[in-house]
């Protein structure tokens, strides 16, 4: 006798979950597998050559440009593998004031001065609203946020109008990319797991960082596959006309060397010698091995460039210094919201300081404070404070022009203090005023004073601008981090001079030959030099220009 079966009793493979996650399994890799298969377009995508720009942040002038020998990655990049490459090279590049991390990189992915794009420092006092403003979030999106709220563009959307397509890794500047990489917590928790491990502090690992972002840039991670440029390629057969990528591991090595630098006092040269020799030459390998095995090399130009250099620091002074000694003659008020009693306010501080004084006769913020009996009396206490003047360099002073009518001319944007003669004088109101004299008739006194002074002028705006900066000597940092070995947002050549590497096989069809551009040149320029370079419009309303236009004949 057959057994009868009943068709409801055979498992169906829909109704098994184990089966059902199997076949979806088997499918999944399937479809992997095909899309993986690099498309035969690939190697001839595109229709001209596409722009690769990698920011080290924080690298200082000169690490590239003095040490090929030892860098075989990046003289194979600069010279080509039979020593006839073309490049480019411009070793006066200046960068915005501040030379900070934050502002300085939304001013070169922007091409707007600091007062433009609102980001004028890393933290600063708004004296419309009362509030402390910073930058630095877990999600990494106030900037594009204040950016845009202010109708500025930046690199990525200018490259979009024109109607290419870009990919960035690593970048807080990221609005207008068509594919964005960014870190999370997993990344930082296992990079300063890492930085324990090997330092004893918490603090990121800065080879993990650029290692792990390199691998992001070029392959992607778990989520966000499609979003690197083996997920573009794989999707379209084509190359983004602008990738960036932001390497910050040499701004983190500067900032906390290993123990062996700091047992041998290293200076910061020798620091980033290293770690460019150690650490970013093989990255840029894996990025060059990568695009050449892709068949995608040989239409690439790249862009080697930081936004600002580095100090080591030769003393560290409290950052509370400037708040304590304002404190017998000001309320002080350090909360995010300052209060209505407040008087004063004074910035976190690394190189320079910056105070806030209200109009105390007033009480408005936005009324520009008294000479005489607002600013004068914030002067004194400070230079009452001898660990604070035998750090100075400077203290410049806030003008208003046709706000305030004291008996001195207000024509320009800052007065420097003389602090020679001031303090050596009775103190009394005339001598305060004589002694105020325009910043730009003594901007000889740095290195760079002309090019200080410019910039500070397009620092601020109306509402954002401090009354008092200090200026500390070259070395000497406001900290509270006294374990802090290196830093940066001087105004010194070490800090603000930084410069540009234009190479790669794909300049040879824009602009043939080795050349070296002496002319000073700026950070803004970038925007400018990048559309020029990919064949774009030069966007207008940009505060940089082009430099590579001198070339063209």
């Amino acid at each position: 006798m057959r057994a009868s079966i009943n068709v409801n009793d055979t498992p169906r493979l829909s109704q098994n979950p184990l089966v059902g996650c199997l076949r979806w399994m088997t499918v999944t890799f399937v479809l992997a597998c095909f899309c993986s298969i690099p498309p035969a377009a690939a190697a001839a995508a595109g229709g001209g050559p596409q722009v690769v720009i990698v920011e080290f942040h924080g690298l200082k002038n000169g690490i590239i440009a003095d040490n090929l020998d030892r860098l075989p990655t990046f003289r194979q990049l600069i010279k080509g593998a039979s020593d006839k490459g073309s490049y480019i090279h411009l070793p006066r590049v200046l960068t915005t004031i501040p030379a900070a991390s934050v502002p300085a990189c939304t001013a070169m992915y922007t091409g707007r001065h600091p007062r433009h794009t609102g980001v004028v420092s890393t933290i600063w006092f708004d004296r419309t609203t009362r509030e402390i403003r910073t930058m630095i979030d877990y999600f990494q999106d106030r900037i594009n946020r204040l950016v845009a709220g202010r109708g500025i563009k930046t690199i990525f959307e200018h490259v979009a109008r024109a109607g290419g397509t870009s990919l960035s890794a690593m970048l807080m500047m990221d609005r207008g990319a068509d594919w964005s990489l960014k870190s999370g917590m997993f990344f930082w928790g296992n990079a300063s797991t890492l930085g324990f491990l090997k330092n004893g502090r918490y603090f990121p690992d800065p080879w993990y960082i650029d290692h792990k972002t390199v691998s992001a840039f070029l392959t992607g991670h778990l989520f966000f596959h499609t979003h690197s440029i083996n997920g573009r390629l794989q999707a379209s057969g084509a190359l983004p006309d602008l990738m960036v990528v932001q390497l910050l591991g040499t701004d983190i090595r500067s900032h906390f060397p290993e123990k062996s630098f700091r047992r041998a006092d290293a200076d910061m040269d020798t620091i980033q010698r290293h770690y460019a020799a150690t650490v970013l030459d093989p990255e840029m390998k894996r990025m060059l091995d990568f695009f050449q095995k892709k068949g995608c090399y040989d239409q690439l130009i790249f862009i080697l460039l930081s936004q600002q250099g580095f100090i080591k620091i030769r003393r560290h002074l409290s950052d509370s210094l400037v708040s304590e000694a304002l404190a017998g003659r000001f309320r002080m008020s350090d909360a995010s919201k300052v209060p209505e009693w407040a008087e004063a306010v004074v910035m976190p501080g690394a190189c320079t300081k910056e105070v806030y004084l209200k109009n105390r006769r007033t009480g408005r913020w936005l009324d520009p404070p008294r000479l005489l009996t607002d600013i004068k009396p914030a002067v004194d206490a400070l230079l009452d404070e001898p660990r604070i003047t035998s750090a100075l360099k400077a203290m410049v002073v806030r003008q208003y022009p046709g706000e305030r009518h004291e008996g001195i001319d207000e024509s320009g944007c800052w007065w420097r203090l003389d602090l020679e003669s001031y303090p050596a004088s009775q103190r009394t109101e005339d001598d305060f005023l004589t002694f105020l004299e325009p910043f730009e008739k003594k901007a000889a006194d740095f290195a760079l004073g002309d090019a200080i002074v410019r910039g500070l002028n397009q620092q601020y705006s109306r509402e954002t601008t401090p009354d008092i900066k200090l200026v500390n000597q070259k070395g000497i940092y406001f900290e509270r981090d006294t374990f802090k070995y290196g830093h940066h947002g001087s105004y010194y050549p070490e800090d603000l001079q930084v410069s540009f590497w234009i190479a790669g096989p794909g300049l040879q069809s824009v602009l043939p030959g080795r050349h070296v551009i002496e002319e000073q040149a700026s950070t803004l320029d970038l925007i400018p030099m990048t559309a020029f370079l990919l064949g774009f419009p030069a966007p207008g309303g940009l505060d940089g220009r082009n430099p590579l236009a001198v070339l063209q004949d």
